[in-house]
């Protein structure tokens, strides 16, 4: 499969490109073709449209707001911190094919599929999380 990637950290510099690097080594391990554009403040080298439309998916490994985000419109993608693509890229580009492959991926620009909402025995909503926990429904 051929996927691009975007990176981008806070400063712009180290984080960018480590993340940058591991997914492009991951990519080569899976033997998938790994395509890595870096935001930050060192500027960035975007893609031509041409390869963004020939990939398969995308990954965004972002700590910021992507910068022409919507060159990807239509795109399986998933959206992570830097820190989760440095520390496990091989995982986050298995994890997108199998979305991608069973079709359950998220696409750029569009509204994520709705989960189905968990329901208790008396009808009403679980609540989830914090405010679950709180008030006994989140277990």
């Amino acid at each position: 499969m051929k996927i691009v990637c975007v990176t981008s950290c806070i400063t712009g510099i180290a984080h960018t490109y480590m993340a940058a690097e591991a997914l492009e080594q991951a990519g080569k391990k899976l033997g998938h073709e790994v395509l890595v554009e870096t935001q930050g403040s060192a500027g960035s080298n975007p893609f031509k449209q041409d390869v963004i439309d020939s990939a398969d998916g995308v990954i965004f490994a972002v700590d910021l707001e992507v910068n022409g985000r919507d060159r990807f419109n239509g795109k399986p993608y998933v959206q992570v911190g830097v820190a989760k693509a440095i520390n496990g890229s091989v995982d986050l580009i298995e994890g997108l094919i199998a979305q991608i492959n069973d079709g359950s991926a998220a696409k750029v620009g569009e509204a994520a599929p709705a989960k189905a909402e968990t329901v208790k025995s008396d009808g009403e909503p679980k609540k989830k999380g914090f405010f679950g926990g709180l008030f006994g429904g989140g277990h």
